[in-house]
């Protein structure tokens, strides 16, 4: 797989429990993101994964290695290449938002953690980040 050299905001998740109902809630904050650098590029890596339970369900997936390992309740989203250029928009034009799938850890012959590949998944519920 060729891999490219991109650039990725990582959205921290901020967790509070909804005092009426019990609940963990997660908010994002959209306007102080974490910039990473990143590379890949690929969608759809694991082509074959499918969802047979309540729903049938078939995403896209975006492959990403990064030195830096990011947190599974994070969200990741205004990818952009060396030129500055948002790869995945919406059709109304805003970036596209994705969760983080999983971060497993790519490790040298000696068993040293070198990479991270982050498997990523478009949000159900695009929010739109600000400008």
């Amino acid at each position: 797989m060729k891999r490219y050299e991109l650039r990725a905001e990582v959205y921290r998740a901020v967790s509070y429990q909804d005092p009426d109902s019990g609940a963990i809630i997660n908010t994002y904050d959209y306007a102080n993101p974490e910039v990473i650098k990143v590379t890949g590029g690929s969608v759809r890596p694991w082509g074959s994964i499918q969802d047979f339970g309540k729903d049938y369900q078939y995403r896209d997936y975006l492959q990403l290695f990064s030195p830096t390992e990011i947190p599974l309740d994070a969200r990741i989203g205004r990818i952009r290449n060396k030129a500055g250029e948002v790869l995945w928009r919406e059709d109304n034009g805003n970036p596209t938002l994705f969760d983080v799938y999983g971060c497993f850890p790519e490790n040298d012959p000696r068993g040293s953690a070198v990479d991270f590949r982050i498997l990523l998944s478009r949000t159900e519920v695009q929010e739109r980040l600000l400008p």
